[in-house]
């Protein structure tokens, strides 16, 4: 919604309210029926206001996952994308589809440096190459079917997005 629909919203209502006031002081109670006409041509704005409501709603909505959504097999995997196009993986959300995912603590000391608290909002997340380097050790077919996603839904993007040059966000 933009300031002209709300221009036009309040210009209806206010050319609205003086016909209705005029019929009214003019004709009485029959002067409403008469200025009804009037309501119905200047009602297109209202209209306008309430078909975009739900669209604004849902943007509303969804504002936190901006161009940040990712799902692995309908599963929200939070992921954040810093300015050198590094992806930092959730570690809450990667252990919601991997159980035998370890610890943070034991993550640190598995990769030192590729473990941290980090991104929008702040949580633990490991970097993908880093995740792929601990489950690379894991015979779980589910996991082979995670890393592989990681990368191709997640990393070979933002990889390509930097050698472009374009934004990552």
């Amino acid at each position: 919604m933009n300031a002209k629909t709300f221009v036009n919203l309040a210009f209806g209502i206010a050319v609205s309210t003086a016909v209705l006031y005029g019929f009214w002081h003019w004709c009485g109670p029959f002067g409403l029926v008469y200025g009804m006409p009037v309501l119905a041509i200047l009602a297109m704005p209202t209209l306008d206001l309430l078909a975009a409501f739900p669209g604004f709603v849902g943007r509303m909505a969804l504002r936190r996952y901006d161009g940040r959504y990712y799902a692995f097999r309908g599963r929200h995997v939070d992921i954040d994308i810093d300015a050198r196009a590094t992806c930092w993986v959730s570690t809450a959300d990667a252990r919601k589809i991997l159980p035998s995912l370890p610890a943070e603590a034991v993550l640190q000391r598995v990769e030192p440096g590729q473990v941290q608290e980090t991104g929008s909002p702040r949580m633990w997340r490991i970097t993908p190459d880093a995740l792929a380097r601990v489950l690379a050790r894991s015979g779980d077919a589910e996991a082979l079917k995670f890393r592989l996603w990681l990368e191709t839904e997640v990393q070979d993007p933002a990889r390509r997005r930097r050698e472009r040059g374009m934004p990552i966000r």
